[in-house]
């Protein structure tokens, strides 16, 4: 299997991409990527197509996408919250890397062999780690996200959430 190079069109994020800092702060340093996300207004508001922009208060000419400032998911957090939270992040990540590295290296002949869990705890921990993630960097938007021309960013989550 052949991927593109990440951040572009059908690659697979790596490992370290993923933090608590959120895709938000993340499209704010990459503001090139922020027009594969104007058809999620509930995780980034104020990202719009220009063809969506008729009103008389906002002119195409003043609206620039690039510079619209995205707000984080996840702001403020007390030391529990925060502590718990890295937690989930950090048993995410190391599934994440272990399937990302099964399914870069499956073959047409051999699927990939994913992350096996100890216990059912453990799997439990993981799914709440899913579940968290998602809020920072919404896994439908990164995959199906498409811009004004209906291309589609395609980022590939490496193996089934």
């Amino acid at each position: 299997m052949s991927f593109s190079t990440f951040p572009g069109q059908n690659s697979i994020p790596p490992a370290t991409f993923y933090n608590m800092q959120g895709l938000a702060t993340w499209l704010n340093y990459n503001p090139i990527y922020k027009r594969y996300f104007i058809n999620y207004p509930a995780q980034f508001p104020g990202l719009y197509p220009t063809s969506a922009l008729s009103s008389p208060i906002i002119s195409t000419t003043n609206y620039n996408i690039q510079k619209v400032p995205l707000a984080p998911q996840v702001m403020t957090l007390s030391q529990y919250e925060s502590r718990k939270y890295r937690e989930q992040l950090d048993t995410f990540i190391r599934v994440y890397t272990y399937n990302s590295n099964a399914f870069t290296k499956a073959t047409p002949t051999s699927a990939p062999i994913y992350y096996s869990f100890s216990s059912y705890q453990e799997m439990m921990t993981y799914k709440a780690s899913v579940s968290f993630v998602n809020k920072l960097y919404p896994f439908d938007a990164m995959a199906k996200g498409k811009d004004e021309n209906l291309s589609t960013l395609g980022w590939i989550i490496p193996f089934p959430l």
